[in-house]
């Protein structure tokens, strides 16, 4: 039988051994719990900072994608204003100026009338070409 408690007033390298173990245990268990308190203790700022910087990056990135976008948006409609304008006129044809009602042949065109806004490519560039149809 091996007896449980060893004389302390002999060498024995496995008790020293396990004596710095049980040291170093003692210690990262000490180091454990600081972290698991800052981790997940009680504060204010719910978030560890990692998480918080994450986030701002986050957002920081997200609003220059939002940044970038509106600037292409802008020079998009800036292209399309400059673009060269060809206007293109549709009058109604003699036969059908005459009133489907009455049959009234004296008929003036009203304002400006309707104008739709056409893009066209055009080998390497656009054009852009404005149908005003004439209402009567």
């Amino acid at each position: 039988m091996v007896p449980r408690e060893l004389p302390q007033d002999h060498f024995c390298p496995w008790r020293e051994e396990a004596e710095e173990l049980k040291e170093r245990l003692t210690s990262l268990e000490a180091k454990m719990a600081t972290l698991e308190r800052h981790v997940f203790g009680r504060r204010a700022e719910k978030l560890p900072p990692v998480a918080t910087q994450l986030r701002k990056d986050a957002d920081s990135t997200a609003a220059r994608a939002e940044a970038a976008k509106k600037k292409r948006q802008e020079r998009a409609t800036r292209k399309a204003e400059e673009a060269p304008a060809r206007e293109i006129r549709h009058a109604v044809p003699p036969d059908e100026r005459h009133c489907p009602a009455c049959g009234s042949e004296d008929l003036k065109p009203l304002g400006q009338g309707r104008t739709s806004v056409v893009y066209e490519y055009v080998p390497a560039r656009f054009e852009k070409q404005v149908h005003v149809q004439e209402v009567l």
